[in-house]
């Protein structure tokens, strides 16, 4: 079975093309905000992983718990990209998992929307899977990224943006995860 990406990057399955080298994995539990209007990191969403051989490919997956903007009319959303560095020579959002660079326009990986009932009740998670080629054998690092579209209307993971301490499910906490897996290319 071979499995396609969309451009030339496939898995093949049967052999050792596709074979998954290795795997790393972090987890974020704890609830995360701001308001930054600058792109700011999201603390302990940040992989490293030393593939085996240029012509791997990195499978990135990333799941965001209850992620959203404080704002009930889908008005005033957020930016989320993925940064990359190989061998410490300095972060870059020019890569596969960000959008193509497109005159001033930012590359990111996806736009959020200010989405919550009541300006509380923040919706389900959402997530995303990419597929990098860093052409390296050098340490790869990945972070994650957000960015509010205005600091009036902040962004928060893993929780609500009254932080409320009771029973009510729109109060609950929920788990984030960045794993990066190396594939035989």
């Amino acid at each position: 079975m071979t499995i396609h990406f969309g451009d030339s990057t496939s898995i093949d399955s049967g052999g050792s093309l596709g074979k998954i080298l290795q795997t790393v994995s972090v987890f974020k539990g704890t609830r995360y905000t701001t308001t930054n209007t600058s792109w700011t990191d999201i603390a302990d969403l940040s992989i490293s992983l030393t593939p085996s051989a240029t012509s791997s490919k990195i499978l990135i997956m990333c799941s965001m718990g209850a992620a959203g903007t404080q704002k009930n009319n889908l008005d005033y959303g957020n930016g989320i990209r993925v940064l990359r560095d190989i061998g410490g020579g300095g972060y870059t959002n020019a890569h596969k998992l960000n959008g193509s660079a497109d005159g001033n326009r930012d590359r990111i990986t996806y736009k959020g929307a200010g989405w919550a009932y009541n300006n509380d009740h923040m919706p389900g998670g959402l997530g995303f899977v990419g597929v990098d080629d860093p052409s390296t054998t050098s340490q790869v690092t990945y972070k994650i990224q957000v960015i509010c579209q205005s600091s009036s209307y902040r962004f928060v993971l893993n929780g609500n943006t009254t932080d409320g301490n009771n029973s009510s499910i729109a109060q609950a906490r929920s788990m984030s995860s960045l794993i990066a897996m190396e594939v035989a290319g």
